[in-house]
């Protein structure tokens, strides 16, 4: 099963690069870009919606390590209140006047 997943992986990521590659060769139009007042230089539309894509990639890897990092505290946080609720209790010590 982790043969045939890590075969998927690759065929998958060796159709995104081939898809990317014709994008880029057919959509050579130069376009600007401008959010408000930054503005940048003319380039082809395939750099635009690549630089997006990857950009978003890259978030995505940002937003879901600390998704990933909260379930994990989530899941320790469970079992050590598990723990904590299987410990005997033993009664307050009497104070001595």
């Amino acid at each position: 099963m982790q043969g045939l997943k890590r075969w998927l992986t690759i065929l998958l990521l060796l159709l995104i690069v081939l898809l990317s590659a014709g994008f880029s060769l057919w959509n050579t139009v130069p376009v600007p870009l401008s959010f408000g007042i930054v503005s940048f230089a003319d380039r082809p539309l395939a750099v635009w919606v690549i630089a997006a894509f990857c950009l978003g990639g890259l978030c995505g890897l940002v937003l879901g390590a600390g998704v990933v990092r909260d379930v994990r505290l989530r899941l320790r946080i469970r079992r050590l209140e598990k723990e904590l609720a299987s410990r005997p209790r033993f009664p307050p010590a009497e104070r001595e006047i």
